[in-house]
């Protein structure tokens, strides 16, 4: 007779052994069966959006009508791959990053009034450093042209340089100018109902039509792209671009 010790002890040890334990049973031991620990199955569709994407998989799926309701893993992970693939091509066009972002960068004093950053739309300028004194410099403000990247400053952006040669003229600019800002789009995956996304819908539909396009050649295995490679993100096109597409992008690119 076994008694409630004796449960106590063997009890823990069929759970560990048994189905609990994610291994074969007993039964199956004494079959020959392998006590081997059972692994979780990954869904290998599945394809996250990056951080730069610039549209989200539904938008798309809505584009090219199709039913949101339908599942397809392997073609809902070809259309992430598209929309990564096409977000980054659109920002190396632009020259920019387009989701917002917090950026330091160093500058040179321009000599004028409007201090030209790097990314934009300008959120909001943190601060703007004298890296030769340590002292902060104010005065300043990006409320007309932030959306072109200008920082604003009505005492001018003092230009400072290297002197040198016989004349003692200045020989190369200095970067003593250290501006610490936020700039850039909220995407369309990032928004809220407190912050609701900004992204230029003109933008956001000349990807649509990217990535329709480029579905439509590889289902029926036609001719528009000289080029095109997901892992490499290349996206060359063997005629020019539409007029449409390239007076959109114009309207955002900094010549």
């Amino acid at each position: 007779m076994i008694g409630p010790s004796e449960n106590k002890k063997t009890g823990p040890k069929e759970d560990l052994e048994g189905k609990n334990s994610g291994t074969a049973s007993e039964g199956d031991e004494a079959a020959g069966v392998p006590l081997v620990p059972l692994e979780p199955a990954i869904p290998r569709e599945i394809v996250p959006l990056k951080a730069n994407a610039l549209t989200t998989l539904e938008s798309v799926k809505v584009f090219m009508g199709i039913d949101l309701n339908e599942a397809d893993p392997k073609r809902d992970a070809a259309l992430s791959q598209l929309i990564n693939a096409a977000s980054a091509w659109l920002e190396t066009t632009l020259g920019r990053k387009l989701g917002r972002n917090d950026y330091r960068e160093r500058h040179t004093g321009t000599g004028t009034q409007r201090l030209v950053l790097e990314q934009y739309p300008i959120r909001v300028v943190s601060r703007v450093m004298d890296t030769d004194s340590g002292a902060e410099i104010d005065g300043y403000d990006w409320d007309d042209e932030d959306d072109i990247g200008v920082v604003y400053r009505e005492d001018g952006w003092t230009y400072q340089g290297h002197i040198g040669g016989l004349a003692r003229d200045y020989v190369a600019p200095r970067r003593y100018l250290m501006v610490e800002y936020t700039a850039g789009y909220i995407l369309p995956k990032d928004a809220t109902e407190e912050e609701p996304s900004d992204f230029p819908a003109d933008l956001e539909a000349l990807l649509w039509n990217m990535i329709s396009q480029q579905w439509a050649i590889m289902d029926n295995d036609a001719a528009g792209l000289s080029a095109f490679s997901i892992s490499d993100v290349s996206w060359t096109f063997d005629k020019e671009i539409s007029g449409t597409w390239q007076s959109v992008i114009s309207a955002y690119k900094r010549w």
